[in-house]
């Protein structure tokens, strides 16, 4: 809490400093004091205020997450559907030796290429 005094005395003295300093041009000096303080008042209360606001959202988020069930096992179904899915995709991609991309050699049928090529935009 010590730290948070601090921080809003710092945040209020740069207004205060600010405000004055572009006051002072336009104002008398105690025009450009008052304004100054004003400054510096909403700053202090306004860094108290956030803290306050933001402590409350981190209490309201540590409070919600204890209360949330926390689920140990996973349902049979969800890992045989997960399983499945990685079973797919491990079937649907074909590995291409290095050697033959960089020797430019060609590994599939160009009609094959084609067909493939057909198959997706009559997909979409």
């Amino acid at each position: 809490m010590a730290a948070n005094w601090k921080l809003n005395t710092i945040l209020g003295l740069t207004a205060f400093l600010l405000t004055f300093l572009f006051s002072f041009t336009k104002n008398t000096w105690q025009t450009s004091m008052f304004r100054a303080s004003i400054g510096f008042l909403l700053f202090f209360v306004l860094g108290y205020m956030l803290s306050h606001v933001l402590d409350q959202m981190k209490i309201k988020k540590n409070s919600s997450s204890v209360h949330e069930p926390i689920a140990v096992d996973e349902s049979n179904a969800e890992t045989e559907s997960q399983k499945q899915v990685e079973g797919v995709l491990e079937e649907s991609f074909q590995q291409i030796p290095l050697q033959a991309l960089h020797k430019g050699e060609n590994t599939k049928d160009p009609e094959e290429v084609a067909h493939t090529i057909r198959t997706w935009t009559t997909q979409d």
